[in-house]
């Protein structure tokens, strides 16, 4: 699964870039602008790590005491507050910080960014919500005639309720219009007719939505042995929101 590092997680969310490491690291040795900022990314972003996780464990510590609590209270236990509301306050104060080193790590990416070109290769990786890595990454890979195969991560296929984390999900093609997802779990089923074209789509990342929904109806009591031409102006619609 992508983004499960925070500091990745953090910059996707905020830049749509989804990395699959710090990438950054290889460039901390060379001895020019992009190595400075290089490394001034990577401390920051041991910080933010470091933050992250004090963080969660001091929200999960949090939660155990309250669920303790509440089963004294239910027992008839006189308890003291006092704890629990410097706890919170704590956490209040922690999660600012953790805020504030956001901000930098993300401005500190971008001066990064500035000099480095990523991306440009035969795999891409893209959320498949923009701003919310929740849904997800597809993964991209390039194929002959502006076209791509996408496959996805175990995150995006339980957020789409589809069962094929890490397969094969059909094709994209670049047209002028747009994109064309065609889906299927093989390239060998579109010369034997057994792929179903989708509705064009006016980005990578609709065009990325729609195959999952496509598969998610496919595996719903809705589908009825139907093919994409076979479904009802909403569910078309549906299929590229």
């Amino acid at each position: 699964m992508f983004l499960t590092d925070p500091a990745l997680r953090w910059i996707a969310a905020a830049t749509d870039d989804v990395l699959p490491d710090h990438l950054w690291r290889h460039d901390t040795a060379r001895d020019d602008t992009c190595g400075e900022l290089a490394t001034l990314l990577h401390k920051i972003t041991l910080r933010f790590n470091d933050s992250s996780s004090a963080l969660d464990k001091a929200v999960n510590g949090l939660a155990e005491r309250s669920n303790a609590a509440q089963q004294l209270l239910c027992a008839g236990v006189h308890i003291r507050y006092a704890g629990q509301l410097q706890a919170i306050a704590d956490i209040y104060a922690a999660s600012e910080q953790h805020t504030v080193l956001g901000e930098l790590l993300v401005e500190a990416y971008q001066g990064w960014r500035s000099h480095r070109t990523i991306g440009d290769g035969d795999e891409r990786y893209l959320l498949l919500q923009p701003g919310d890595p929740s849904y997800g990454v597809a993964m991209l890979r390039r194929q002959p005639a502006n076209t791509w195969l996408m496959f996805v991560d175990a995150e995006a296929a339980a957020a789409f309720q589809v069962p094929y984390p890490a397969r094969i999900l059909g094709e994209i093609r670049r047209i002028d219009a747009g994109w064309l997802p065609t889906a299927s779990t093989s390239p060998d089923h579109h010369p034997k007719g057994t792929a179903d074209r989708l509705p064009q789509c006016e980005d990578l990342a609709t065009a990325c939505r729609a195959l999952l929904r496509w598969w998610r109806l496919r595996h719903s009591p809705e589908w009825n042995n139907r093919r994409p031409v076979h479904l009802s102006p909403a569910e078309r619609a549906e299929l590229t929101a």
